[in-house]
């Protein structure tokens, strides 16, 4: 007698749909809002012959095998950001994108080896124009779930919340009690041993400041 498999089973579905339709409402909406700002989609390749060129991100590796039999290295990217930038050197000025990405050695509450990345690119605006964009787009996707405020480990907002604006000082003041441009060594450059000093993290030898 053969069991049935109960991982696609419409019973082990049935709780999980909602999220499904939700997910479909919400990108819906944000393709919307993006032509409603004239914005292009673009559709960028998955598999690069360089996954990315930060440090801190491992690229899933595959492999190209050609008619003949011979092979070369790929990857899986790890977000469509250099595409996207070949592009806008090409001369477009408002893009975006909804495409899986891989990143490899991930595997916490909140990062998994392959998800879906909205990117986009709004050129020759003022970032704060980019910040605006954003908060529009997860006050739309909250509106469509029908959620009215964000929540995580105890701590929530208000979806509608007016955005509060900070410099880099002004965080480090509020949030770590750090006092930032007191660590600027007379260059005017970040010093690390004086951060150290006063920061409430710690720092291991050979540790820069971009760590």
């Amino acid at each position: 007698m053969t069991v049935d498999s109960p991982w696609f089973s419409p019973e082990r579905h049935k709780d999980r749909r909602g999220l499904l339709l939700q997910r479909n409402a919400i990108v819906r909406a944000v393709r919307a809002w993006f032509e409603s700002k004239d914005f292009l989609e673009v559709d960028v390749p998955v598999m690069v012959v360089s996954p990315g060129n930060e440090a801190h991100l491992h690229g899933f590796v595959t492999q190209l095998i050609h008619p003949d039999d011979t092979d070369e290295l790929r990857y899986l990217h790890t977000s469509p950001e250099f595409a996207c930038k070949k592009l806008l050197a090409a001369g477009e000025r408002r893009i975006f994108t909804l495409t899986h990405a891989f990143r490899n050695r991930e595997r916490t509450p909140t990062h998994v080896p392959e998800f879906t990345m909205l990117e986009f690119y709004r050129a020759k605006a003022p970032y704060r124009a980019l910040i605006d964009d954003t908060l529009s787009i997860v006050r739309l996707a909250a509106e469509v779930a029908g959620r009215a405020r964000f929540e995580w480990k105890g701590q929530w907002c208000e979806a509608k919340t007016p955005a509060s604006w900070f410099t880099v000082q002004e965080a480090f003041q509020k949030f770590a009690g750090i006092d930032l441009l007191s660590t600027l060594s007379d260059k005017g450059e970040p010093d690390r041993e004086a951060l150290a000093k006063i920061s409430p993290v710690s720092f291991s030898e050979g540790e820069s400041w971009s760590d």
